[in-house]
């Protein structure tokens, strides 16, 4: 026996009880007795990969089964003639390549009196069961593109998953019975706030790397919608897209009103011209220097350097000299390794040096208020208009072109390169985080905090160690503040650390 339910059963689902009952009770009747007993649970029948519905049908091929059994036939499959054929080999036991007998026929019957014992009226009725089902779904399908259409028009949420960023709420226009009229998009603070400190992040006067904001990302445990951490390309469409913009869009294309402005149904996360600016850092450049933004190694890496030969002291790993099954981890310099000539090469355990230097740091700065820089940029508004003409132009093309088509991509394109030549109006600010240095800094990623490091240390010089108990000794360390750590640890409230 063999069942299907489109949306997944629960405790009380009495469909799904039902279908079984009326399978039972004609097995009852054919006096046959139940060998198995197969239910797709939540899946479309215009899906032929279904677990159980492969499991039935295999059932037949082996010889597990005589009878194949289901409630409605028209719900077997949702392809029409496609999968019926299918359907009809293993019933008849033929080799769906070659139409030769491979296993024993088995008989097919429904609840509504179909029975593959029938001869010439079950093939007529099984056939146009199985079209008939496909036309249903494909009925199904455009009533809901319709609807769709007609509640993206009216500013209106159609169901589905959100856009990140976005929550569905109830609608605050109600109808005459005092109810919501369906759902609209509301922002989502949480996902708001990282959509908008990713982009500045890339807006930045020295933007970060895309891959470090992703990274920064799936570090703090943010979901994208549909997977299950962040990429690359994943971000940059979020970023990118005409949802964030709080744009409704039909077809790829953003949808228009009656004298051709883009509606705008919902808030706004990312403004047109921070977009427009994030499509032109994020578009394809083969012609651009490799910025892979790579994970340093450790927090101090490229922050230490060596006294004799003042190059930058490089990460190690080696097995351990004790028991210890943990390998030493540490800096040391490579010079002398690479053919080079330093008088007094240095080396140093990672662990407790950097636990000091972050000590050191918090210790001094960990109480003043966390800055970030947010780049403003405007005078883009007309060229983010352009491009989406643009794009609305190449769909165009697409589906019919003709020489008057063309003439206005040329002309949007000329436009568009004549705005992008022109540098747009940018305004750089620092904002306050809401947090301090110490609170930041306990959530950041290694990336970040060695980033901190960089700033706030003009050297982190590592002098040579002497014989005596384990552990770092400060006196090892010689370091000096930058300019802005100094005024700092003198006592200003001013402190700025990106």
């Amino acid at each position: 026996m063999y069942a299907r339910l489109s949306v997944a059963a629960d405790t009380e689902n009495v469909s799904l009880e039902g279908m079984i009952d009326d399978m039972r009770a004609l097995c009852a009747r054919e006096n046959l007795g139940e060998v198995a007993l197969h239910i797709d649970d939540g899946k479309s029948g215009g899906r032929r990969d279904r677990d159980e519905f492969q499991a039935w049908l295999n059932d037949a091929r082996t010889g597990a089964c005589d009878v194949l059994v289901n409630p409605v036939t028209d719900r077997l499959t949702r392809e029409g003639l496609n999968v019926a054929a299918m359907i009809l080999d293993v019933v008849e036991g033929k080799d769906p390549a070659t139409g030769k007998l491979t296993h024993m026929p088995v008989r097919l019957v429904d609840c509504n009196g179909l029975d593959s014992l029938h001869g010439d009226a079950f093939r007529f009725r099984f056939v146009i069961q199985a079209e008939v089902g496909r036309a249903e779904r494909e009925r199904i399908r455009q009533r809901s593109r319709d609807r769709a259409r007609r509640l993206r028009h009216a500013g209106r949420w159609g169901g589905g998953t959100p856009p990140f960023g976005y929550k569905a709420v109830p609608n605050p226009e109600l109808n005459e019975d005092r109810e919501p009229k369906g759902w609209v998009l509301a922002v989502e603070p949480a996902e708001a706030k990282h959509i908008r400190d990713a982009a500045e992040s890339l807006l930045q006067t020295e933007p970060d790397p895309l891959n470090k904001v992703v990274r920064r990302l799936n570090h703090a445990g943010v979901k994208p919608r549909r997977a299950k951490e962040w990429s690359r390309q994943t971000l940059a469409k979020v970023l990118t897209g005409d949802h964030i913009m709080g744009r409704a869009v039909e077809n790829g294309r953003p949808i228009r009103d009656d004298e051709g402005n883009i509606l705008t149904p919902w808030p706004e996360i990312l403004t047109p011209g921070q977009v427009a600016a994030l499509r032109a850092v994020l578009a394809p450049n083969p012609d651009a220097p490799y910025s892979g933004g790579r994970r340093p190694a450790r927090l101090l890496s490229s922050l230490l350097t060596c006294p004799g030969c003042l190059s930058v002291l490089q990460v190690f790993r080696r097995k351990s000299r004790t028991t210890n099954p943990d390998p030493v981890i540490g800096y040391r310099c490579t010079t002398r390794s690479q053919g080079g000539t330093c008088p007094s090469p240095v080396s140093v355990t990672a662990g407790p040096i950097e636990e000091y230097v972050t000590d050191l740091y918090l210790s001094t700065v960990g109480h003043m208020p966390m800055y970030r820089e947010r780049t403003v940029v405007s005078s883009v508004e007309e060229l983010a208009a352009v491009e989406a003409d643009i794009r609305e132009t190449l769909a165009d093309l697409a589906t019919y072109a003709d020489a008057a088509t063309f003439a206005r991509l040329q002309r949007l394109q000329a436009r568009r390169d004549e705005l992008a030549a022109a540098e747009p109006d940018r305004r750089t600010e620092m904002v306050p985080t809401g947090q301090t240095m110490a609170e930041y800094w306990a959530d950041a990623m290694v990336d970040d905090r060695r980033e901190l490091l960089a700033q706030a240390f003009e050297e982190l010089t590592v002098l040579p160690g002497k014989k005596g108990p384990k552990g770092f000794d400060p006196a090892r360390l010689r370091r000096r503040w930058a300019q802005e750590a100094d005024a700092g640890a003198e006592g200003s409230d001013q402190l700025t650390l990106l």
